[in-house]
């Protein structure tokens, strides 16, 4: 299994808080399209002048629920870990208990995806919420891209292993509006022997990044 670390490096010449979250994976569903949300997925609050602060991970992906979100943050869900390789899917329960009941392995995703199957024992006005995580800074894995559960739906997610660092104070989880983000650092490991990403903030604010 490989390892990735992005480490943030603040030469701003103010103290800052920074985000990282993914590019949105590619979702395709038989209800059709769904308004997907991108959620925070590290973050490094209060970095000084000259401070730094970073995270490794690997490429393992869970498939994410959760009830209804409260101020944009998700406060309590469930997640599985699936495969890509192996197009795993997991069906979903909107009844009692809530949560995934089975994992099918290999599943019948579509290539590069894992696939999240909702039953009929919801409605949308559950406002259950599904989506895609991964382990950051504490065990549990949080959630990175998130979309409104349907029933009798089955949603192929993709993941995308693009990264994107740029300044904001969130919580892990929280949905934030990446469009109105107007300065990032791109962080892409697809094809790179190197694992390790190094992100600077300069004085007049722009990001760089270099691979080692």
């Amino acid at each position: 299994m490989t390892y990735y670390t992005i480490q943030i490096w603040n030469q701003s010449q103010a103290a800052k808080s920074y985000v990282l979250f993914l590019r949105e994976p590619e979702l395709t569903a038989n209800g059709g399209a769904s308004q997907v949300f991108t959620n925070a997925w590290a973050t490094f609050p209060g970095v000084t002048n000259g401070g730094f602060d970073r995270i490794t991970f690997d490429e393992t992906v869970y498939a994410y629920w959760s009830h209804p979100p409260v101020g944009g943050q998700m406060l309590s869900g469930g997640v599985m870990q699936v495969s890509t390789q192996t197009q795993d899917t997991v069906a979903f329960s909107g009844g009692s208990p809530t949560g995934f009941t089975t994992l099918t392995s290999p599943g019948t995703a579509q290539p590069g995806s894992f696939a999240i199957v909702t039953g009929s024992d919801f409605t949308p006005a559950s406002g259950y919420v599904l989506g895609m995580a991964r382990i950051a800074g504490t065990p549990i894995p949080v959630p990175t891209m998130t979309f409104p559960a349907l029933p009798n739906m089955i949603s192929n997610i993709r993941p995308i292993h693009t990264y994107y660092v740029a300044e904001g104070a969130y919580a892990p989880g929280e949905v934030i509006d990446a469009a109105q983000i107007t300065a990032s650092a791109e962080i892409d490991f697809t094809g790179r022997p190197q694992t390790t990403a190094t992100v600077i903030q300069q004085p007049n604010g722009t990001f760089s990044v270099t691979y080692s």
